[in-house]
């Protein structure tokens, strides 16, 4: 299997240190829009050692958004993965189609708004689905942890019931520091609440926007995390994507998230940051992208695993939970499932290597759970 990766931040790297300890990956083509981040990656995949088995790992200069740059990238291999930021995947999605490509990518925006033009919504990625039928090839748009697995937890719910109230999904990601490392890129953290077109829940098939303060909800994680304040995220294609796709009804999808991380709660976070941010553009009038400024606070996840080696991550945790509301055999009843991940127990913990993953966030694999609530 020949496998394209397209973006060389923390979870492209992590997904390529994973693919190279795979026996059946005879080729791996890491590419970016420069050679510091592939050396970077090369550099965090070598940590590795003997754990890496696959024979051929190359890199190479891509522009994401010119279709024929990528096709020429991406020629002769079997699946590209796409991690990088929406407004790349109709371009990478049309050199797959060009070159008989399979494709997987993590997320898409949900829906068309001000700040957030049609090309990088999932629905201009659906509209997509009759070309990778005629090129015969599978594209699996939004399929990491949320979205993603939100959606497969939300149908194995929402098929025990008779009729759904709602789906909510919620999650948080609570990192043991004592520095502010983001567990993603740091601007997609901010956009999670910050970015166009505003904080979203799907209700009777219409985006509706929800109001960002008001939204805060205390939930109760499975420990370690415990209770937590959520927020309305806005990008999440979850909210189109379940409803659209369920075999029953949703009439409200919404979905709600939280970091900590540096000894913060989400809420210092969004206030010290802005703070820093304001103090360091003074009382002039210049042009500022905010949410660069505020990003700039974290530290990258590409640093992770030196700082885990160096002491500063003691541990690492992040839970995803899908809740469905609604009735089954004429009594209302809540059900949900739960996916608790920690740093100790993430599968990139190999037998071989001992090490952790290159790259952010540990993969939510060893523990899941069911709650059944009246």
């Amino acid at each position: 299997m020949k496998v394209c990766i397209i973006g060389t931040g923390s979870q492209g790297t992590g997904v390529a240190g994973l693919l190279s300890m795979e026996s059946d990956v005879e080729k791996l083509v890491l590419a970016d829009y420069s050679q510091e981040p592939l050396d970077k990656a090369m550099k965090l995949i070598g940590t590795l050692g003997d754990g890496i088995v696959c024979p051929d790992i190359s890199t190479a200069i891509v522009d994401a958004g010119n279709t024929e740059d990528v096709a020429k990238v991406i020629e002769g291999c079997d699946i590209v993965f796409n991690g990088i930021v929406p407004r790349f995947n109709i371009p990478i999605m049309k050199a797959c189609i060009r070159q008989k490509c399979h494709y997987l990518d993590l997320f898409a925006n949900p829906y068309e708004g001000e700040g957030m033009p049609y090309e990088e919504t999932i629905t201009a990625q659906l509209d997509l689905d009759e070309e990778f039928i005629k090129a015969g090839r599978l594209a699996l748009p939004s399929i990491g942890v949320s979205p993603g697995w939100t959606s497969i937890a939300a149908d194995y719910l929402v098929k025990r019931f008779d009729s759904v109230d709602s789906v909510i999904l919620r999650w948080a990601d609570q990192v043991d520091s004592d520095v502010p490392i983001a567990p993603i890129s740091p601007i997609t953290l901010f956009l999670e609440w910050f970015g166009a077109p505003y904080p979203v829940a799907n209700i009777n098939g219409k985006a509706t926007e929800i109001d960002l303060i008001e939204s805060r909800e205390e939930f109760e994680f499975p420990d370690p995390i415990g209770k937590k304040n959520v927020y309305t995220v806005t990008a999440h294609p979850d909210v189109l994507l379940i409803p659209e796709f369920s075999s029953k009804y949703i009439p409200y999808c919404e979905e709600k998230g939280s970091i900590s991380t540096g000894g913060m709660s989400m809420e210092e976070l969004w206030i010290r940051f802005l703070q820093k941010a304001a103090l360091k553009q003074g009382a002039e009038k210049t042009e500022c992208n905010i949410l660069e400024e505020l990003s700039k606070n974290f530290v990258s996840p590409m640093e992770y695993s030196r700082l885990v080696e160096e002491g500063h991550i003691k541990n690492h945790h992040v839970c995803f939970s899908c809740e469905v509301n609604g009735l089954i055999s004429g009594r209302y009843e809540r059900h949900i499932c739960f996916n608790l991940s920690s740093l100790e127990s993430s599968p990139w913990r190999t037998r071989r290597t001992g090490r952790p993953r290159p790259g952010g966030r540990p993969a939510p694999y060893p523990a899941c759970g069911y709650r059944r609530r009246l």
